[in-house]
């Protein structure tokens, strides 16, 4: 905080200001070890291992992870944090219904249900970081899986985030297990700007 990366003074009138951010992520069932977790007990087709479902004492506690993880960030240095909730990592398990199977309050057919994990996050976030301090969510506009998030859903999620307290939307795009290509090197440049603009509209 302060400067930018040129070691410029940012309180002063200068516009060339940089702000940096630290990415949180959670593999889930990508996580390429034996004591993998997601929202249920799935295995993707990348990954060797069958991953445990949470409970819902380690849904709480992996909230507060989340939280900490950004609080630690603060106290470093950093002007925010990324929330990454898109490419299929566990808040993105947590969203669809192909990897949640769950019964209880985080999971089922009720959307609202499955999203309450990242909305939790980023409001409890939002209330330990305080007001000044960047929270960005990756948002999966399109997951490019069978049985992803509906075009619907995704509108309702992003503007529960930016209700719970998200400073920016960042725009994800294809899970990793996706047969469609998404990576830079792979498709023309601006392929899917038009899935951020449909979301401003």
């Amino acid at each position: 905080n302060g400067s930018n990366i040129n070691g410029n003074d940012t309180n002063s009138d200068s516009t060339e200001t940089a702000r940096i951010c630290l990415q949180i992520l959670h593999a889930g069932r990508y996580a390429h070890h034996p004591f993998a977790v997601s929202a249920s007990s799935t295995k993707s087709p990348i990954s060797q291992f069958q991953a445990r479902e949470l409970s819902l004492n380690e849904v709480h506690s992996t909230i507060q992870d989340f939280i900490n993880c950004a609080v630690l960030a603060k106290e470093a240095g950093y002007d925010g944090v990324e929330i990454m909730g898109s490419e299929g990592y566990l808040i993105n398990q947590f969203l669809v219904s192909r990897t949640n199977k769950r019964k209880d309050e985080y999971g089922g057919e009720d959307f609202i249900n499955r999203a309450k994990f990242a909305v939790e996050i980023v409001k409890q976030t939002r209330q330990a970081v305080g007001e000044d301090f960047i929270i960005i969510f990756r948002l999966s506009m399109l997951d490019l899986i069978q049985d992803g998030n509906s075009w619907e859903e995704v509108k309702i999620l992003a503007g529960a985030l930016e209700d719970a307290g998200a400073t920016i939307i960042n725009t994800g795009i294809g899970w990793h297990e996706a047969r469609i290509p998404t990576i830079s090197t792979s498709v023309p440049r601006g392929s899917f700007a038009w899935v951020t603009k449909k979301i401003e509209e």
